[in-house]
């Protein structure tokens, strides 16, 4: 769509508004010297709604964006840039939490499987790697019960490695 637009020639900045919660895309408004608009719904428009900068998907995309424009933040560990999102205890709403994996280089990630207690329950393939994912936007969400005890993610990376982030449920 950036192409269409430079080539009407109308010597204008391109401006991409809320575009989506998949900050892999970033890299292609960089590229082509477009603004980028971070779009998430999932912690920023439905309940239970929190405007904080959340770990995860929030602080991963503040990183990203300090990345491209040129500031320099300390490095994080390669085990740190990978967040299991979704149960912190603010965000359940009856019983129910929206459950997904946040990087801060999604675009490393081939594919991620969520379990519940050992069991696999689904596997996300694009980002953002959510359980019960519906489109970009949408997603159903989890119901947990006393039963649960674990909820692990295991991440496929397109190197051929595998990270492991486990959440414990109390």
């Amino acid at each position: 769509m950036i192409k269409r637009i430079r080539a009407w020639g109308m010597n204008k900045p391109i401006v991409c508004n809320e575009d989506s919660p998949c900050i892999g895309q970033l890299e292609v408004a960089y590229r082509n010297y477009a603004s980028w608009g971070y779009y998430n719904n999932l912690t920023k428009q439905e309940p239970p709604a929190d405007w904080r900068v959340t770990p995860g998907e929030d602080s991963f995309f503040a990183r990203r964006m300090a990345e491209g424009i040129g500031i320099k933040l300390p490095p994080i560990p390669f085990e740190e840039q990978y967040y299991l999102q979704g149960f912190e205890p603010e965000m359940t709403v009856d019983k129910k939490r929206w459950i997904r994996l946040a990087s801060l280089y999604p675009e490393s990630i081939n594919y991620v499987e969520f379990y519940k207690n050992g069991k696999l329950v689904d596997i996300a393939y694009d980002e953002p790697f959510m359980v019960n994912s519906e489109t970009t936007w949408i997603q159903s969400p989890c119901y947990i019960s006393h039963e649960d005890k674990e909820w692990k993610a295991v991440v496929h990376l397109r190197n051929g490695e595998i990270i492991e982030k486990t959440v414990t449920l109390g």
